[in-house]
């Protein structure tokens, strides 16, 4: 080395090679990591699998006018934590009791229809817990023209529990990876360090400090971990929003392609890609400094 040169992506300039193959590395990391980040957040680990399954069910009084039905199907669905609520009059109650066992026609021959209107109501994945359960249930309840709630309370809460165990492990997951990357790049940092120490030796000599050069280094490191993050967030976006579409069957685990568009998401993908620029700056710094150690 000759001169002064800019201390801007310095690493790149003297072990180009080192620099690709690491580079290479991390951005496919990143697009598994995008990949997995994005369908936890879209499913919520396992809250959209299990609101997709779950209802609540407010069977009404046998006189309850299909008019009030729907209002009151309007109003149930202006709740906060309610996704849906659909009425089903008595007559469509009983096609779908035929269609769920058939063969069972023989008390509507005899006169009348056996089952009540109901509606169906279904929890947002984000608000499914017991205390929002509680609130719908509660207000249910209260209302004349209802005459039961039926909310799976003997095994709803073993259900929410199970779930959240899945959540937490998922994230444990991920968390899990993402430290890995965070040690892997703090050896590969160290690595490179010492392979540079003659010529970061040269600088010091021409009067560069050690402190500036290991700025200079973890700056470019987390300006580079920033945009390889951001891409293959945005990559890993892609071949889920593809995945999905491909198997539609996994909506109702993972969510609709389009939430991938919402500025919750988004703001999500922007968050992890500024946490990943925070990483690899740590990382280039003790990387930086483990290496300066190892040679005192």
């Amino acid at each position: 080395m000759s001169g002064q040169p800019s201390l801007w992506w310095i690493d790149w300039r003297l072990y180009r090679g080192a620099v690709v193959r690491e580079t290479i590395g991390r951005f496919i990391f990143f697009c598994l990591l995008g990949f997995a980040l994005l369908s936890l957040l879209l499913s919520g680990g396992a809250n959209r699998f299990l609101a997709e399954r779950y209802a609540i069910t407010a069977v009404l009084r046998a006189d309850v006018p299909s008019s009030e039905a729907d209002g009151l199907a309007r109003k149930v669905a202006s709740l906060p934590p309610v996704r849906s609520a659909a009425y089903r009059d008595p007559e469509k109650a009983w096609k779908e009791f035929l269609l769920a066992y058939p063969g069972l026609d023989s008390p509507r021959d005899a006169g009348g229809n056996p089952m009540p209107g109901y509606i169906e109501i279904r929890i947002r994945p984000d608000r499914l817990t017991r205390a929002d359960v509680g609130l719908v249930v509660s207000a249910l309840r209260s209302v004349p023209l209802v005459e039961q709630v039926l909310s799976g309370e003997e095994w709803f809460p073993r259900q929410l529990r199970a779930g959240r165990i899945v959540s937490w492990v998922c994230r444990g997951i991920f968390g899990a990876f993402l430290a890995c990357f965070f040690l892997v790049g703090r050896l590969q940092e160290r690595a490179r360090a010492v392979a540079l120490a003659g010529d970061f030796a040269f600088l010091a000599e021409r009067g560069v400090p050690a402190g500036r050069l290991a700025f200079f280094r973890a700056a470019a490191a987390a300006v580079s971990g920033f945009l390889l993050a951001a891409a293959g967030t945005a990559a890993g976006g892609g071949a889920l929003f593809l995945f999905i579409r491909k198997f539609p069957f996994l909506e109702a685990a993972i969510g609709p392609p389009s939430d991938l568009l919402l500025p919750r998401t988004v703001a999500a993908a922007v968050l992890f890609s500024l946490g990943s620029a925070l990483l690899c700056a740590a990382a280039s710094l003790l990387g930086w400094r483990a290496a300066r150690s190892g040679r005192k």
